[in-house]
């Protein structure tokens, strides 16, 4: 019997983490093997829990999908360490979501909701996390460059928890109609801190919606489980 584990970060207001129980749902469409999901931090069911549920329904392979942006310390790190102790068990991991054409798509509709005219004098602000993996800022910079390559506008990257810092960025961007766009899926408290933040710059600003756990992104989790390694 073979299984998949849909993992989330989660997030401290329980109304983000039923947006993402409600969307993955979506996702698990297949009838051919057990599907659960499971949150990293702050929710249930947590990683322990979904290997239990899984471990029930009589699972010997298992395919681990983190549902995050980037590769990151999560991705490598913390969420293969919660399947440790399990000798019985074949664990096959995916990718995160990565740099992918849906990414862009997403990204570009965020920016045409916010009015962005692709003109000389507008330039797009992107907010990561941040991580302590350097592979998180290398793709990063990779996806950047691959949106700026299709919208024909200056494209800047920027992170909430490491440097270089959004408002720093904000800063070096004057003169400039900036789109700031946080690459995020889970914010909750985030857009509030940079509401707050950015009100304070004497700068054409527009805050655009977060990436979110848009529909387009149901392809393309299910893309990166079938891409699964050992």
């Amino acid at each position: 019997m073979e299984a998949i584990i849909y993992i989330a970060h989660g997030s401290r207001r329980n109304a983000a983490n039923e947006k993402f129980i409600s969307f993955i749902k979506k996702v698990m469409d297949s009838k051919s093997k057990v599907q659960v999901y499971a949150f990293l931090e702050h929710a249930e069911p947590t990683i322990s829990q979904a290997i239990g549920t899984c471990l029930e329904k009589g699972a010997k392979v298992i395919t681990v999908v983190p549902v995050l942006l980037l590769p990151g310390i999560h991705a490598y790190e913390d969420i293969p360490n919660e399947f440790k102790g399990y000798p019985d068990i074949v664990f096959r991991y995916a990718e995160p979501l990565g740099v992918d054409e849906i990414m862009v798509e997403i990204v570009m509709d965020r920016l045409g909701a916010a009015g962005l005219e692709q003109k000389e004098d507008e330039v797009v602000l992107l907010i990561g996390h941040g991580s302590r993996e350097p592979e998180a800022s290398v793709e990063f910079e990779i996806f950047a460059r691959c949106l700026a390559g299709n919208i024909n506008v200056e494209v800047h990257t920027s992170y909430l928890t490491t440097p270089v810092f959004y408002h720093e960025m904000v800063e070096k961007l004057a003169g400039k109609r900036i789109y700031i766009l946080p690459y995020l899926l889970f914010f909750g408290g985030y857009m509030g801190k940079i509401e707050k933040e950015i009100r304070v710059y004497d700068k054409i600003i527009k805050l655009c919606d977060p990436v979110g756990f848009d529909e387009k992104l149901i392809s393309l989790i299910q893309k990166r489980a079938s891409e699964v390694r050992g």
